[in-house]
């Protein structure tokens, strides 16, 4: 492993590491437009020139490999920094002072170099009039694309985006010169299944997102570390909100898994995460649902399960790992209880990994490995037909969406026989058989693990907690934040977190071992206890900690 020195800086770094990586390991920050870790190095936008000692010329920090005894200067180099600031004067000679405007502002590398680079010194040279491109200004280039080629510094970034790493080569230059500019190689419109990464690897705002645009401005964002919920691949993303509002998904760096990519369609489910219909456990009473508070419903509840023969419990692999421990442990343990997970196939899905590898996934859900590794019973429509078929006696269904099967006539039919209870946040047919109709909270206000479909164990956290949520007290205790308040449930009605209505269950049950504060304290159980989850330890899953280098390196915010 190679040892160099930067501004003074003694740092050893990997084989082949180019000098902009091994300057970030030195603390050291060489700026960049054209360069990205998972792309082909192609040297373009000249900004990361840097001072090699003992060599007459400069050289070119993503370009060059890290060698023994090299001795690099950036900050401490005046003539990189002046080489630096002519490449700032040149490219902002022609691009737009539209920052107030332009949806980039706040995660540009424009204008952050620009402030960085340029401080008070700068002067522009420029007297001719900036070119424009006249109908490539606001152009809708795709379904999710928005094209503001003023902007545009012609890194090449997007370009080899479609090419190395969707492999659609669906963008490209065309004209020649002054006059180049970034259009679709056919003129169709610039339909790539990941085609809004070609937005977040833009240094500028040359490429925007059309679904954020204007929706909120990035430094009001709030950034949680999750999991995409779209399929079983497990890609690792950031939930962006504001004020208890979810605005975006942006893809979280993983080599493993997704490197810094995230498709369209895993993307674009972040606004579900606001749909919320159901805010209050209800009750049917005389054939209409009347609203009832958490304490009634899950006294009521516990009741119903004492005496409840058969029990049937329909999970779900949208369920976390602990979800799906508890559900088992509870339902199927405690009361000796029925429990089956459904899977519906999907839509084939693919992701490209750090090493240029395809991952697949073929179901919908983002946990199916993980109720597979818990034992559970995984059936298909079929067998959830079979599973729900004859008996009065209580159903569970912890999770609407389970299944498309659950939406059906059959379904409905089959529910009508016996007590059903039904969690769900949004409108569902279920919602017209439910006995009781319980408030899920969404993703964003959720915490545990998911088991992508590699094998690798995942946290996620929640971005905020459901409205007017206290979390679990002591008896009788009283919280300091809401003083009038004594139940471990707070105020009446609003959405929970699953695991917290199923500890709250096992607490009126009689299972003090499920009598669990937090996710955390669940995955200790579940490791201790079942050995595909065994050696695994919550603070050691990799993942949750916001790492401002890791939205630089992959350039989105």
């Amino acid at each position: 492993m190679p040892k160099l020195t930067i501004d003074g800086h003694e740092v050893e770094v990997a084989a082949r590491t180019n000098l902009i990586e091994a300057a970030r390991a030195a603390g050291v920050f060489i700026p960049y437009f054209c360069y990205h870790p998972y792309l082909t190095v192609v040297g373009q936008c000249r900004i990361c020139m840097v001072e090699i000692q003992g060599q007459p010329r400069l050289a070119l920090g993503c370009a060059t490999p890290a060698t023994d005894g090299l001795v690099v200067k950036v900050e401490t180099s005046a003539r990189a920094k002046e080489a630096r600031e002519a490449v700032m004067e040149f490219l902002l000679a022609n691009h737009p002072l539209d920052c107030p405007v332009c949806d980039q502002a706040g995660e540009c590398l424009l204008q952050d170099h620009s402030m960085r680079e340029q401080r008070d010194t700068f002067t522009t040279h420029m007297a001719e009039t900036r070119r424009t491109f006249p109908g490539y200004e606001r152009r809708l280039l795709g379904p999710h694309i928005v094209q503001n080629q003023n902007r545009c510094i012609h890194c090449s970034r997007c370009i080899r985006f479609t090419q190395e790493i969707s492999e659609t080569a669906a963008l490209t230059y065309k004209s020649r010169g002054n006059s180049e500019f970034i259009d679709t190689f056919d003129g169709r419109a610039f339909d790539d299944p990941m085609s809004a990464c070609a937005a977040d690897v833009c240094p500028v705002g040359a490429l925007t997102v059309r679904e954020f645009r204007f929706r909120k401005r990035a430094w009001k964002l709030s950034s949680t570390p999750s999991i995409c919920p779209g399929c079983s691949i497990g890609c690792n993303i950031f939930i962006d909100h504001h004020e208890r509002e979810v605005h975006r998904f942006t893809p979280r760096e993983n080599p493993a898994i997704n490197a810094t990519w995230l498709c369209d369609y895993g993307r674009f489910l972040a606004d579900s995460l606001n749909e919320q219909t159901y805010l209050y456990p209800q009750r049917r009473a005389a054939g209409h649902m009347v609203r009832a508070e958490w304490g009634e419903a899950i006294a009521a509840l516990a009741l119903e399960l004492r005496a409840a023969r058969p029990l049937r419990v329909v999970a779900s692999a949208n369920l976390s790992n602990e979800e799906l421990f508890l559900a088992r442990e509870l339902f199927g343990r405690h009361l000796r209880g029925e429990l089956a997970v459904p899977l519906a196939a999907g839509e084939q899905r693919r992701m490209r990994n750090g090493k240029g590898e395809w991952l697949h996934a073929a179901d919908p859900y983002p946990n199916s490995l993980g109720a597979r590794r818990l034992g559970l019973n995984v059936v298909d429509g079929e067998g959830l037909s079979r599973f729900l078929y004859g008996g009065a006696g209580l159903t569970l269904i912890l999770d609407a969406e389970a299944h498309p099967f659950l939406a059906g006539a059959e379904a409905l039919q089959l529910l009508r026989v016996g007590a059903t209870a039904v969690w769900m946040r949004c409108e569902h047919p279920l919602a017209g058989v439910a006995g009781w109709l319980l408030p899920a909270a969404s993703l964003a206000s959720d915490e545990g693990t998911f088991t992508s479909s590699t094998g690798v164990v995942q946290r996620f956290a929640a971005a905020f907690s459901p409205p007017g949520t206290v979390h679990r007290m002591p008896t009788g205790a009283m919280s300091p934040e809401c003083p009038t308040i004594a139940s471990p449930w707070g105020p009446p009605g609003e959405a929970r977190p699953l695991w917290l209505v199923l500890t709250a269950l096992a607490r009126e049950l009689g299972a003090p071992n499920l009598d669990l504060a937090s996710p955390a304290e669940v995955f200790t159980l579940m490791a201790q206890t079942d050995r595909a989850f065994a050696g695994l330890e919550w603070e050691a899953l990799g993942g949750l900690k916001l790492d401002e280098s890791f939205r630089e390196r992959q350039h989105v915010g």
